[in-house]
């Protein structure tokens, strides 16, 4: 059996994807050369294991696309016999990588596959694992398609088109920055003087992950926990600021939390919880095992952080929370404007924006109301708001004005900053950093190291306490609008 790899083209580059591209072209254009057309077929479709042969002089193509429509014939149109099978074969390939590349959700892919398999009439069989799409179409054509997996929402509803960047990085950046401000009250309390400096951090962070990480591939690797390093020191620096009787001006638990919000794998996870929950047990066992030791990662760089700060200034503040000093129209009128940044970040197109802030705002407010109520049960309010996310969500999808994955995404990474702030998780390794650095001897005691490792082990649990919330929700939330849903028929696009 042949198995040859395909490797997806970059999408961060300035110039068009050959990748994404469809392999279906239009009539005019399949009348072109031999030469030109066996060079466009092989540039970025490696993984066909047999070429696109030349199309044979046929005296029905020669009559032009009117002839063809009238008689109605499909191998005139080019979708069967040889030539049309490798074109079939192709776009598959094709839709698989940019479903894969483009975000959309991964305990849905084989199901994608098997559908446009079935349309194209090609027998397949498929097999996922994070970062690999393993294609049969039979004995001896097996396609191994090796992409890394990334968030585009634009591309999510258009992946046919050639690839192009929505917005400049420069931009990116800069909305980086104003999400990460944004956040800070809705999700970490943070006053009014927090967000100029909350902006500054989280501009700096966007830079290291949209234009330093992609550049260097070594910096890439430790990217993460080198964030957490660095702004939870510059955080509790700034926290420590005294301002006229002792009294602490900023805040040091919003200061040090919102500028990594961005690299949360809340969605990781969520999908981990997914596909385990659709049976896919060794996709979902790798996300979310990468997402826990993720998230161990980030809370241990926020221990080396703050005890670094903590060794410098022996002085330094030690708050865990900032107390909420304005009534609830404070975070509420952050809540689209982050939702905004976030959505400019991940490229979103203008036309669907007005969609995901209007399900953004719905599921946060039913997730912080449900809170307020129900702070015993962490899980409860995730599920409620993903409840009213993915039935928003869905129900849009069905009256057919967008795709219901998209509209999710930006209102469910929302829920995932505030329920990790509530938790105190990430913040937890205060406690241990003041340890090490003032009273090193009880820091090696084994008493003092069990605890460390349950605090540091908390911000991993309440992740996936989060994530098991949010996947309940979304999963009723398609019952809800798909009652009577066929196996394959509907709601194929819903979460």
């Amino acid at each position: 059996m042949a198995v040859s790899p395909s490797t997806c083209c970059s999408s961060s580059g300035p110039a068009p994807c050959p990748c994404s591209s469809s392999p279906f072209s239009s009539a005019t254009a399949r009348q072109a050369s031999t030469a030109d057309s066996a060079a466009s077929t092989t540039d970025c479709s490696a993984s066909a294991t047999d070429p696109v042969p030349a199309p044979a002089a046929d005296p029905a193509r020669a009559e032009g696309p009117s002839r063809r429509r009238r008689n109605g014939s499909d191998t005139e149109a080019g979708v069967t016999g040889p030539d049309g099978t490798a074109s079939r074969k192709t776009y598959v390939v094709d839709m698989s990588r940019a479903l894969i590349l483009f975000g959309a959700p991964t305990h849905r892919l084989e199901q994608y596959l098997q559908h446009t398999s079935r349309a194209l009439g090609l027998p397949l069989q498929s097999y996922y694992l994070p970062g690999c799409m393993t294609v049969s179409f039979g004995p001896g054509d097996v396609h191994m398609i090796r992409c890394a997996q990334a968030l585009n929402l634009a591309k999510l509803h258009d992946v046919h088109r050639v690839y192009k960047d929505v917005f400049p990085c420069w931009l990116r950046v800069l909305s980086y920055g104003l999400a990460c401000a944004c956040i800070g009250p809705v999700s970490f309390n943070a006053q009014p003087v927090d967000l100029p400096v909350i902006f500054v951090l989280g501009s700096l962070v966007g830079f290291l992950e949209l234009v330093l990480a992609p550049r260097n591939e070594l910096y890439g690797y430790v990217f993460d926990v080198s964030s957490a390093v660095l702004s939870s020191c510059l955080g509790r620096a700034f926290g420590s600021v005294h301002w006229g009787g002792g009294r602490h001006r900023f805040c040091f638990p919003a200061i040090a939390q919102a500028p990594i919000v961005m690299i949360l794998p809340g969605f990781t996870i969520t999908n981990s919880a997914l596909e385990l929950q659709s049976r896919n047990v060794v996709s979902g066992a790798v996300r979310l095992v990468y997402g826990v030791v993720f998230t161990l990662f980030l809370a241990f760089g926020f221990t080396v952080g703050i005890a670094i700060y903590g060794a410098v200034d022996g002085n330094a503040t030690s708050v865990t929370k900032c107390e909420p000093s304005f009534a609830v129209w404070w975070p509420l009128a952050f809540v689209l404007p982050f939702t905004f940044c976030y959505v400019v970040v991940n490229q979103a197109r203008w036309r669907n924006m007005p969609a995901m802030l209007a399900v953004a705002l719905a599921g946060w407010a039913v997730n912080h109301f449900s809170a307020e109520r129900l702070a015993a049960v962490p899980a409860l309010p995730q599920a409620l708001g993903a409840l009213a996310v993915g039935v928003l969500a869905n129900l849009y999808s069905r009256l057919g004005r967008g795709l219901a994955a998209a509209l999710m995404q930006p209102a469910i990474f929302i829920q995932v900053p505030g329920s990790l702030a509530a938790s105190g998780s990430l913040i937890s390794g205060l406690t241990n950093a003041d340890r090490l650095i003032r009273n090193v001897r009880n820091a090696t005691d084994p008493l003092s190291y069990r605890q460390a490792t349950v605090s540091e082990l908390d911000a991993g649990y309440a992740m996936v306490n989060i994530a098991i919330g949010i996947t309940v929700g979304l999963s009723v939330s398609v019952i809800l609008v798909y009652p009577l849903r066929k196996k394959g028929s509907s709601g194929i696009f819903s979460f």
